[in-house]
C-alpha cells in the first residue's frame, strides 16, 4: 500500500502537484478521502482511482489493475498472518484451539479442565517475557517488529495525525488487538530526492530507554516505525519527525502522543 500511495503522489507531482482544493473540484472527491489515499492510509476505492488518474493525465486502467492487484495481495496477507497467529492467539473463552477440538470430539470434562489448566499454565511460561502482549492484547508481537509483517495490521488505524511544516505529516497508527504502536512521517513538498525522513516512538515516561523505536529513510517521502508494545496501560506513546532539505534538519516539533 505504501509504494501505491508513493506512486500517487508521484503522479500528482508529474501532473504539477495540483491542489487538493482542485483535485476535489475536477474529480467530485473529498478533500479528506484525497488525503488519505496519497498518505496511504487505506486503499482508495476504483472510483478514486479512476478519478485521480485522469485528472492528473493518465490512463485509469493500469491503475486500477494495480489496485486490484494490492486488494488481493492484502487479502493474502491477511489471511497468512491470521493462519500464522492462530496457533498462539487466545480465544476470549480463555480455552485453546487444542481444547475446542477435545470439546467438539466428545472428550470427558475431566479431560477438558485438565486441558484448559494445561494452556492457562503452560504456555505463558513458554512465551519470552518480551514478547508478551500488555494487558487486553489479543495477538501476542514483540517490540521491534515490522507491524506489515504481523497480523496487526488487520485493525490498525490512525489514532491520532497532524499536520506540520511544510504540509508534512505526523502520525501514531494503533492497533487495539496487538496493544501496540507505530508512528509514520510522510513528507508532501516534493523535495525527498537527496533527502532523509526520520521518524521515532517511544514511552513517554523514557523518550531515550531501550524501547524507543526510530527509523530514517533516504530519497523517499514518507516512512514508519517498527512496533511499540505499550508496557502498560497507563503509558503514553508519544512520536516525533524529521526531514531534511538540502542538508538541512527540518524538526516537526511536539511529540504526538496517545
Amino acid at each position: 500500500m505504501t509504494a501505491f500511495a508513493a506512486d500517487l503522489r508521484r503522479l500528482r507531482l508529474d501532473a504539477g502537484s495540483p491542489t487538493l482544493e482542485r483535485l476535489q473540484r475536477e474529480t467530485g472527491i473529498s478533500r479528506t478521502v484525497l488525503s488519505d489515499a496519497f498518505a496511504g492510509k487505506q486503499v482508495p476505492s476504483e472510483r478514486t482511482v479512476t478519478s485521480l488518474a485522469s485528472a492528473c493525465d493518465s490512463d485509469p486502467v493500469p491503475w486500477l489493475n494495480r489496485r486490484s492487484a494490492l486488494v488481493k495481495a492484502l487479502r493474502n496477507e491477511s489471511v497468512l498472518a491470521a493462519t500464522a497467529s492462530t496457533p498462539t492467539m487466545p480465544r476470549s473463552s480463555g480455552v485453546s484451539r487444542r481444547g475446542v477440538t477435545w470439546i467438539a470430539a466428545g472428550s470427558f470434562v475431566a479431560g477438558i479442565l485438565a486441558s484448559i489448566v494445561v494452556v492457562l499454565l503452560v504456555v505463558p511460561a513458554m512465551i519470552p517475557a518480551q514478547a508478551t502482549a500488555s494487558a487486553g492484547a489479543q495477538i501476542v508481537v514483540t517490540t521491534g517488529e515490522d507491524p506489515a509483517q504481523t497480523a496487526c495490521v488487520d485493525d490498525a488505524r490512525v489514532a491520532t495525525g497532524d499536520t506540520r511544516a511544510d504540509n508534512s505529516l505526523l502520525e501514531i497508527v494503533w492497533s487495539d488487538k496487538c496493544q501496540a504502536g507505530w508512528g509514520r512521517i510522510t513528507r508532501y513538498d516534493g523535495l525527498y530526492q537527496g533527502n532523509t525522513v526520520s521518524i521515532a516512538i517511544y514511552p513517554q515516561t523514557s523518550p531515550d530507554g531501550p524501547d524507543r523505536q526510530e527509523a530514517t529513510e533516504h530519497d523517499v517521502q514518507g516512512a514508519y516505525t517498527t512496533l511499540l508494545v505499550r508496557p502498560s496501560a497507563d503509558t503514553l506513546l508519544c512520536a516525533d519527525g524529521s526531514f531534511t532539505v538540502d542538508g538541512k534538519r527540518i524538526d516537526l516539533g511536539d511529540p504526538l502522543c496517545i
